[in-house]
């Protein structure tokens, strides 16, 4: 069952609105704790002087703040009382504002709004929002900090976001390897190619077809270890990055994409519709048949010539045995024809 993790009131204007706040999201992680292989037993931190390596006790541990290297300004817990936000138990809506203006990089921590208490303020204010398409931008307190989130209706519930503040955002122009993609060209055929594999791959969002498969597979190990079965780690071979034609590669995806959406005509797609290894072979050979190979001259011959494929053996062999078909069955047929020229 779940458990309200903060308690107070929706106010805007002279309206109060009680609810309970409830996590929306349950993190899934899986957790180790160190331990000494000798006796299994737990490992603890314990808080030292980086200089003399001596413990501390609490009452000598003090707040510091680094201004510069190895310097630092000590602010004690009552000068930063005055500044402590005050815990009003309200979430105080200052405006109303259209879902797409938000950013979504700015969305948070998400949360369940429940009503406490009678329904019916909670639910008007939820069909108002819904029916309006408004989402509202208020301020609340939790645990001493204070948050701004944005609050949205969503089939009669009301759910709230926290959102980053506009200085915690990092700002694209400070990312040097984003800048400079406008002066990128790209050719119409490359982007109708690219839109023809976003085309195929479109489908509706089912959140529950995707799942964090390394916790998955890390949690089997700890059951079967557990249950005291053998575990083998099994070999991974490095793979190598590959570097293939970007229209080869789209036309391979697309092929692949139409050819999965073929196999599940129920639209119901696999997790990955083709691995890399897959679509990097796949435009190989798409690049293979679209390459034109030019005549080699004629080069004298090495020593030591390096081993060929065995595929190109077995091709060599083929053409030279055509070849010395061709050739017998023309020398038969001129003898043939002197034959008959004689008699």
């Amino acid at each position: 069952m779940a458990r309200p993790v903060w308690s107070g009131t929706i106010s805007f204007g002279l309206i109060a609105i009680p609810v309970k706040l409830f996590h929306a999201v349950r993190k899934q992680n899986v957790s180790f704790n160190q331990l000494d292989e000798r006796n299994m037993a737990r490992i603890r931190y314990r808080k030292v002087n980086a200089e003399t390596g001596d413990e501390v006790t609490e009452e000598h541990i003090v707040k510091g703040y680094e201004v510069a290297k190895g310097r630092y300004v000590v602010v004690d817990p009552d000068e930063l009382e005055p500044f402590m936000p005050v815990a009003t138990k309200s979430i105080d809506l200052e405006e109303f504002v259209d879902l797409a203006e938000i950013d979504p990089v700015y969305f948070d921590t998400a949360y369940h709004l429940a009503p406490d208490g009678v329904p019916k303020p909670y639910v008007l204010l939820a069909r108002a929002m819904e029916q309006s398409g408004k989402v509202a931008i208020g301020r609340f307190v939790m645990r001493n900090k204070q948050y701004t989130a944005a609050i949205r209706a969503e089939e009669g519930r009301l759910v709230m976001s926290s959102l980053a503040y506009a200085d915690e955002v990092v700002d694209p122009a400070d990312i040097e390897e984003l800048q400079g993609l406008d002066d990128v060209e790209v050719n119409g055929r490359e982007v109708m190619m690219a839109e023809s594999l976003v085309a195929s791959l479109s489908s509706d969002f089912e959140p529950h077809r995707y799942h964090d498969e390394y916790r998955e597979q890390v949690m089997a190990l700890i059951q079967m270890k557990a249950d005291g079965e053998e575990w083998e780690v099994p070999e991974t071979a490095a793979e190598k990055p590959n570097v293939v034609d970007i229209m080869a590669a789209l036309e391979a995806s697309v092929a692949a994409a139409k050819e999965s959406r073929a196999r599940h005509p129920t639209g119901d797609l696999p997790m990955s519709v083709s691995t890399k290894a897959d679509i990097a072979a796949a435009a190989k050979k798409s690049a293979a048949k679209k390459r034109v190979v030019k005549p080699r001259a004629k080069q004298p011959a090495a020593k030591k010539s390096a081993p060929k494929r065995a595929g190109a053996k077995k091709q060599a062999a083929k053409q030279v045995a055509q070849k010395t078909t061709v050739k017998q069955v023309a020398k038969k047929s001129r003898a043939k024809a002197g034959a008959k020229k004689s008699a």
